[in-house]
């Protein structure tokens, strides 16, 4: 007689937190800052959100005013008062379609370490990461496409096409500059950064210097708001990257499909409009089951589910990233800067030897 056939082969610990790095998230600045200005410093209206929501199969058109730099300042009166007509047009709201899904076969579980919510919820993480990265991906493109080409004046800083280029040495002096470059394109409002991984190192060597510090570096970055994102790269040679943006020039639209618009149900199939958990963007929603052969979800393991449950979930949304209207932008001021830091060797502060040659420092060769 023996045990032997019973004799635990591994002991399996369920439920612990062993994998939770497979699905972090990431920040998501840019998307962050779109949607934290349409909802703190909209440039559209309710209204035209409850357009947009009844907009699938439409466009839709903005219609705008364009600038007029003609009118000219006399130095006499007149009795004939001269014309000064406005120039109107429309603009087109472009809207991108994003969509992610993932099914479940509730009967797979029973025989399995791994139960239906940790699966669900960890299906659901990586879609919500993978909608999240797309979104914030497609929120630079669009501060990238509206940058400024214009800038009235630089101060010390040179420029490479429509980019600010920030001397490693000046790392700490550009967050408080930018606002005087900004002002000196007749833009005053309140500057948002948003920034990558060097950005968020110069805000902390920053936050160092603060108030009760020898040198106080606070007035730097004071009134901004940070944003940042693992999806702004630097280029070849730089440190750091970041757009300045003035409060209030960009703004979000979201749609959905018309049956998850009107919650429509028909047999197994539902529609609604939820926010996807994890990254808080409202979503149009698809869910519904059908019956068929799930023998091969798992392998050996659901080899005998030839005849049972799959439960569908599809995530869709259309967004359209809005940028403040701009008529001629080769000639007219844009309210996003671009600036890129460039790398340097390192942190050790430069020694200046500022001894005279009637007073010359001894120095022999280092051995």
């Amino acid at each position: 007689m023996t045990l032997v056939a019973t004799k635990i082969q591994a002991i399996r610990e369920k439920n612990t937190r062993l994998d939770k790095n497979e699905n972090r998230l990431s920040d998501y600045g840019a998307l962050n800052f779109f949607r934290v200005q349409s909802q703190r410093a909209p440039i559209l209206t309710e209204q035209m959100r409850e357009d947009a929501m009844r907009s699938a199969g439409s466009n839709i058109q903005v219609p705008v005013l364009k600038y007029d730099g003609t009118v000219s300042v006399s130095n006499s009166r007149t009795c004939t008062v001269a014309d000064a007509e406005n120039t109107s047009a429309l603009v087109d709201v472009t809207f991108v379609t994003y969509a992610v899904g993932f099914t479940m076969v509730p009967g797979q579980y029973s025989n399995n370490d791994i139960d239906y919510e940790k699966d669900f919820w960890a299906k659901m993480q990586k879609c919500a990461r993978s909608l999240g990265a797309a979104l914030d991906s497609a929120a630079i493109a669009a501060l990238e496409s509206n940058k400024t080409k214009v800038f009235a004046d630089t101060l010390l800083y040179s420029k490479t096409g429509d980019t600010l280029q920030v001397p490693f040495g000046s790392r700490e002096n550009i967050l408080g500059d930018i606002e005087p470059i900004m002002e000196a394109n007749d833009f005053y409002g309140k500057v948002n950064i948003i920034g990558n991984a060097g950005v968020k190192s110069i805000l902390g060597k920053l936050m160092e210097l603060g108030t009760y510090n020898e040198v106080d570096k606070s007035l730097e970055y004071e009134g901004k708001d940070f944003h940042f994102s693992n999806r702004l790269a630097n280029a070849s040679g730089k440190y750091a990257t970041f757009y300045a943006v003035e409060e209030g020039s960009v703004d979000m639209l979201y749609r959905y499909d018309r049956a998850a618009a009107r919650g429509a149900q028909s047999g197994s199939h539902q529609w609604d409009v939820i926010n996807m958990p994890f990254i808080d963007i409202p979503v149009g929603l698809h869910y519904y089951e059908e019956v068929g052969d799930q023998s091969t979800i798992a392998g050996a393991a659901t080899a005998d589910m030839v005849c049972d449950v799959k439960e569908y979930y599809g995530f869709s949304v259309d967004v359209a990233f809005i940028v403040a209207y701009n008529s001629a932008p080769a000639t007219l001021a844009n309210p996003i800067i671009k600036a890129e830091v460039a790398k340097g060797l390192d942190y050790t502060p430069q020694v200046v030897i500022a001894n005279t040659e009637a007073n010359p420092v001894p120095t022999k060769a280092a051995a």
